[in-house]
């Protein structure tokens, strides 16, 4: 049995820099992977923040992280984000057998291996997405719940662009890295892979809660030029009653001039 640990380690990995700094045994790369054998088994990073785990035990795991942390200058809690996935080998089936963390395989090789932890990745940079919508979605709810119990935006405009700038870079974070719902160029070349690929896409419900990040974005969307709009009409309205007050003040002005020149 093959046991896969997958970590989100930080919001990106600078792939170049490792691939020049670590001097591991690397079997295969990309512009967005490097896929090393490691210790006992094998190891795969993803410059989008995950890596994972083949075979390699928990305090190996722990030391290797470590040393990915040097590279980044804000990693994330090893345990905030993390899956785990075990694929077992059996020569007495013939098909593909799909089980909520396992997999069931007639044999293994390395695409397969790859193919499999490249889902497994998949599936936690996923989680680190959705609670990242999650968390904007609920900071713009709130605002729209004081807009719904007082009739207006407490918040100030400073306050609010800021927001605006944080849910915009989220935003492009997320959309940046969506293609992690690629599948490889290999799944095209072998029926098997691709059969592995669809069945790992529904074991982890990729497609659904790529759907929900979709929905949570666009809901935060309409948040935000909702703000936009009552932020605008608000500094508008200001404006008018500057321009309103001057005016008075020059009216006032002028009758009391015209006051003392009478006078």
């Amino acid at each position: 049995m093959i046991d896969l640990d997958a970590h989100l380690v930080a919001d990106e990995l600078p792939i170049r820099r490792i691939r020049s700094d670590f001097k591991g045994s690397l079997v295969s790369e990309t512009s967005t992977e490097l896929f090393y054998t490691y210790k006992e088994g094998h190891v795969i990073l993803f410059n989008y923040g995950v890596v994972v785990f083949a075979n390699i035990d928990p305090v190996d795991q722990t030391n290797f992280i470590a040393m990915l942390r040097q590279f980044v200058p804000k990693a994330l809690e090893i345990s905030e984000y993390r899956e785990d996935f075990s694929i077992q080998i059996s020569k007495e089936i013939e098909r593909t057998v799909f089980d909520y963390n396992q997999m069931i395989v007639p044999y293994l090789d390395e695409d397969i291996l790859r193919l499999t932890m490249l889902q497994v990745a998949q599936s936690t940079a996923l989680d680190y997405y959705q609670a990242s919508a999650q968390s904007l979605l609920d900071a713009s709810t709130e605002i729209v719940g004081q807009l719904e119990r007082s009739g207006a935006l407490h918040i100030s405009k400073r306050k609010l662009l800021q927001f605006i700038g944080k849910t915009m870079n989220t935003k492009n974070r997320i959309f940046d890295n969506l293609y992690v719902l690629d599948s490889p160029p290999q799944v095209w070349e072998s029926e098997f892979l691709g059969k592995i690929n669809s069945g790992l896409h529904k074991t982890f419900d990729i497609s659904a809660r790529f759907k929900e990040i979709d929905y949570m974005l666009k809901m935060i969307g309409e948040n935000l030029s909702l703000f936009i709009d009552l932020t605008n009409s608000r500094e508008s309205q200001r404006l008018e009653w500057i321009i309103i007050i001057l005016i008075l003040i020059e009216v006032f002005h002028l009758f009391l001039t015209g006051i003392f020149k009478i006078g």
